[in-house]
């Protein structure tokens, strides 16, 4: 009598077992799993290096007179095997963002009434730094600091 419990249980365990396993099998290679769609990720973005550059003092010039002074102070990201380049070139991209500031002054275009616009500034200094050493080598130029001296 034990043993034919003890063979009834074995039974039930090994059906219920069964049974079990064969609910995962179902789960794992019969029901429709949606694909997930693969993340395409970005190629990685290459090494880069600060230039920085002296500060950029130009006068803003009223009606009669200098009205007021602006200090930008700006400092050039660039791609790291370009910056030896760049650093050779700082006389050529100082002239050059000198050139925009004051064209950007004389025009309005990089200013809010009296006050220095200074989106404008720096799309104006990227634009400039594109021309002097390659749109290639300059990844961004960061504007790190304007001041206003009126006089």
């Amino acid at each position: 009598m034990v043993k034919a419990l003890i063979v009834l249980v074995l039974g039930i365990l090994l059906l219920g077992g069964a049974g079990f396993g064969g609910w995962f099998v179902y789960q794992k290679y019969f029901t429709a799993h949606p694909e997930e769609p693969k993340k395409v990720e970005p190629p990685p973005k290459p090494p880069t290096a600060f230039v920085r550059l002296a500060p950029l003092v130009v006068p803003m010039i009223g009606p009669s007179r200098v009205e007021q002074f602006v200090t930008v102070v700006v400092t050039v990201e660039v791609i790291l095997e370009k910056q030896p380049m760049v650093q050779a070139n700082q006389p050529r991209l100082t002239d050059a963002f000198l050139t925009a500031l004051y064209g950007g002054i004389g025009d309005k275009s990089i200013l809010n009434g009296a006050l220095v616009n200074i989106p404008a500034v720096k799309a104006k200094l990227v634009e400039a730094a594109g021309k002097v050493v390659g749109k290639d080598a300059v990844h961004d130029v960061l504007v790190q600091a304007v001041t206003q001296r009126n006089l």
